[in-house]
């Protein structure tokens, strides 16, 4: 049995005025005019006209749902290969602007030792050393090492201070231990050379120099002290 097309907008109507309460929800409450329509499924958009001040619910589109929030990328830890390219282009460098900058990138980097406490008693260390407190600085090295045993820059740093207070066979460890660990620490065979010559090693110490080199070939110094200790050690060319 069909619907008279009145009781048919009327039933619609009443569907409108009476929707369930989530449907509601959906909807915003806006006033009519004069003239309103109503959209039926498969009719279309009827006239509906009703008394001045009436009120009815506009069905809206629901948005979409938001996509769920990513949790905030970390920064990236340092790449093994960074500290590779930069050490690359330090063997490469052209001028002895570049071989600074480069070189105090890569000291930056292997500064940091992923862990806060270490890093803030490496600060400490460093400025205790700065104005000539050489057995504090040391106990704070000492402490560094044995929290991150596998930092070659905590060694570096205490085989300096140790060569301050001329402890130089301890110096000599500490460097040994850092270059078992990071063997392509350039500081470290540089200091070392320097360490060999000063006690009359020349030959360990021309070896030292020339490994630095390898990798830091525009470090003055170090070629100077290569130059010297090759003279001594292997002599003139006939």
């Amino acid at each position: 049995m069909r619907l008279a097309p009145s009781r048919f907008f009327a039933a619609a109507l009443a569907a409108a005025l009476f929707a369930a309460p989530g449907a509601l929800a959906a909807g915003a409450e806006r006033p009519l005019t004069e003239q309103q329509y109503l959209d039926i499924p498969g009719i279309g958009r009827v006239p509906i006209p009703l008394p001045p001040g009436a009120r009815v619910f506009s069905p809206q589109r629901r948005p979409a749902p938001l996509e769920p929030e990513r949790p905030p990328e970390r920064p990236p830890e340092i790449a093994r290969d960074s500290l590779d390219d930069l050490i690359r282009r330090l063997t490469l460098a052209e001028s002895e602007v570049e071989e600074s900058a480069l070189a105090q990138a890569i000291g930056r980097l292997w500064a940091r030792s992923g862990s806060p406490t270490a890093d803030l008693l490496l600060r400490r260390a460093m400025s205790a050393a700065s104005v000539g407190a050489d057995s504090l600085a040391l106990d704070l090295f000492d402490r560094i090492v044995i929290l991150e045993p596998a930092w070659a820059e905590a060694l570096v740093g205490r085989a300096n201070i140790r060569l301050a207070l001329g402890d130089l066979d301890g110096a000599e460890r500490d460097l040994d231990s850092a270059l078992r660990l990071e063997p392509r620490r350039f500081d470290a065979l540089g200091a070392l050379g320097a360490l060999r010559e000063r006690v009359g090693a020349s030959a360990r110490a021309l070896e030292a120099y020339r490994r630095a080199r390898a990798l830091d070939p525009r470090r003055e110094e170090w070629r100077k002290a290569e130059e010297r200790l090759k003279l001594e050690v292997e002599g003139r060319d006939i």
